[in-house]
């Protein structure tokens, strides 16, 4: 893990033309001086029934295609979305009723498995305190319509209820983090290496955080980035050294953060119908491509079941759910040199350049 940048990062080049004139004391104190952020719109969500994107995961499957859900209880569906802001798949979650799923996140084992992870986490009023939950299940390798079976995880706090919107999946290793919401800030947990289905996994408190968080993710390298309504923060890891600020994309309600399939950007969503996606590309220093890639399944295939009424649908979940998770998440981390290769961004089209604003 890195725990410094050097002094002039490719992203503190961009200097915003319109800082606000005088940041709160303590704010400085805490952040690095923001600099400009010039975010693209990518897309806008064409699907009526994504009406309140919570969470966002970039396919390591899919090029160009990322998985979304809406915020709420209920039955979970997983919606896969290409670039042109068009749903390509609508996947159900089998016998699941959600309480409130708030993020999402996914991994690559070291075996080429492609996992996505749903998070049931939001807990407004403190009141579950039997634990919250996450749902595992395999990337299809083929987009359709569809409805599969999950590996459900039942995570407890060490410490009481806690409301949640960030689950952050480490890419190398497939370990999960939980950052918790509060008015004034939250919490990092972390779960157990090796998971256990259906039984109280015991998370761990790993250290208090003063910003409020709506997600956030890992890059290959554990720079761990996460997101307030107005700001993006960048740590050196999950408790490490707070290393660079960037103004998050004006939003109708910010809520959710990832990183690109390739480590190089970052990307932003909102809640509401027909809300935008944008990105940012990262400067080289922030840049961790993930070593692990999809590869072929080793397990035996899961099937994706059509919906009543539907056509017949290929066995595209090429994973077992069982032995798979736990080679998932008790694979240790695989040691690897990430070797950059410099580029250089053209300067992005329809580019929205932000001032930095505080957090609410």
């Amino acid at each position: 893990m890195r725990s410094s940048l050097p002094a002039r990062s490719a992203l503190a080049a961009v200097v915003v033309a319109a800082l606000t004139s005088a940041p709160a004391a303590a704010e400085s104190r805490l952040d690095p001086s923001p600099t400009a952020a010039p975010w693209t719109k990518e897309f806008a969500y064409a699907d009526d029934r994504i009406t309140e994107s919570s969470g966002l995961y970039a396919s390591r499957l899919h090029d160009g295609v990322v998985w979304t859900h809406n915020d709420g209880a209920g039955p979970p569906t997983l919606y896969a979305v290409g670039p042109d802001g068009r749903t390509r798949a609508a996947i159900s979650i089998k016998g699941a009723e959600a309480v409130d799923t708030e993020a999402m996140g996914g991994a690559v084992d070291v075996r080429g498995n492609s996992m996505l992870y749903l998070a049931d986490i939001g807990d407004n009023e403190g009141s579950r305190s039997g634990g919250v939950t996450v749902l595992a299940v395999p990337e299809p390798t083929v987009l359709a319509d569809g409805e599969v079976s999950a590996q459900r995880y039942q995570l407890v706090y060490p410490d009481g209820a806690h409301d949640a919107e960030s689950i952050l999946v480490h890419p190398q290793t497939g370990n999960l983090y939980l950052i918790t919401k509060g008015p004034s800030g939250g919490a990092i947990y972390g779960a157990p290496s090796a998971l256990v289905p259906d039984v109280n996994n015991r998370l761990e408190y790993l250290g208090a955080l003063p910003h409020v968080v709506s997600d956030g993710a890992l890059n290959a390298d554990g720079l761990m980035f996460i997101r307030g309504y107005n700001k993006i923060r960048v740590f050196a890891d999950i408790t490490g050294k707070l290393l660079e600020t960037i103004p998050a994309p004006q939003q109708p309600q910010g809520e959710s953060l990832a990183i690109s399939a390739d480590g190089r950007s970052l990307l932003a969503g909102s809640e509401g119908k027909g809300s935008s996606v944008f990105s940012l590309p990262l400067p080289e220093s922030l840049v961790a491509t993930p070593a692990n890639t999809p590869g072929p399944m080793t397990s035996a295939p899961a099937a994706q079941e059509s919906e009543p009424g539907g056509s017949d649908l290929p066995l595209a979940w090429l994973a077992g759910a069982g032995a798979l998770l736990l080679v998932l998440v008790g694979a240790g981390a695989a040691t690897s040199v990430i070797r950059r290769r410099r580029e250089r961004h053209a300067p992005p089209a329809d580019v929205i350049a932000l001032p930095s604003q505080r957090d609410r």
